[in-house]
């Protein structure tokens, strides 16, 4: 992956860091995937792409040398192959960043490193990610927290598509119905061009995903639609606690 990448989902997860309050588990219920193939089931849509972002900080910075050891170490928790050579080093004045990217059994694992001395911070990254139908995104945040000095969060991602377009009434009704069968009452709705997204609280998901507080309200899933009328496709996207980056 470019280092580009790294930058964004940097950001975007720091953002969420700085303005939430996350305390969150994802169990075997979302290791077993029910809850999303039943709701990709209920509108007839079929399943994309299945992800996990991980992330942690150490309130100090790392030398180069610490931050391999780190590297090496998120590898061997992971159970993944490590090769140095393939360990892309980025330096600047303030910060050293590293990033490292391997597939094992189908799962794309990107792992990313960043020592800020300004500061006085390393952030961790691993995202877990597969295209492959009937494969399960193995249990990543509980590898990674046999590393006991970091405290890991994560967020999950499912990705599906509709073979049509849908406006913003039927992108709506699509919504609620995914929802329901996610036994989620909708808090919020958002809606902008050929966007489509719903926010809410699902009691039934409470014991495997401990919710997110945003502005007096706990959320613990989010559904979204991206009609693309050239392509003639819809595509559908569930996040648990929380959709993160663009859909």
């Amino acid at each position: 992956m470019k280092r580009a990448f790294f930058s964004i989902i940097l950001f975007i997860l720091l953002c969420f860091l700085g303005n939430h309050t996350v305390d969150y588990t994802m169990g075997r219920q979302i290791e077993n995937r029910s809850p999303y193939h039943l709701a990709f089931a209920s509108i007839g849509a079929f399943s994309l792409e299945s992800r996990v972002d991980c992330w942690a900080k150490l309130r100090t910075s790392s030398t180069e040398s610490e931050m391999k050891k780190y590297m090496q170490t998120l590898a061997s928790n992971l159970n993944l192959e490590y090769q140095t050579d393939k360990v892309l080093i980025h330096s600047s004045e303030q910060s050293l960043e590293m990033e490292y990217s391997t597939i094992l059994n189908g799962i794309n694992y990107y792992l990313a490193l960043q020592s800020n001395t300004d500061h006085e911070e390393t952030h961790f990254i691993v995202c877990a990610e597969t295209i492959e139908q009937g494969k399960s995104i193995p249990p990543v945040r509980e590898r990674l927290e046999n590393i006991v000095i970091l405290e890991w969060h994560d967020y999950y991602l499912f990705k599906g598509e509709l073979k049509n377009t849908f406006d913003e009434a039927g992108t709506s009704r699509l919504a609620g119905v995914v929802m329901k069968n996610l036994d989620a009452e909708t808090i919020e709705n958002y809606h902008e061009g050929m966007t489509y997204s719903s926010t809410g609280y699902s009691k039934s998901l409470a014991k495997d995903i401990r919710h997110i507080w945003s502005e007096g309200q706990r959320y613990n899933v989010q559904v979204a639609f991206y009609s693309s009328p050239s392509q003639n496709k819809t595509y559908v996207y569930i996040g648990f606690p929380l959709i993160v980056g663009n859909y």
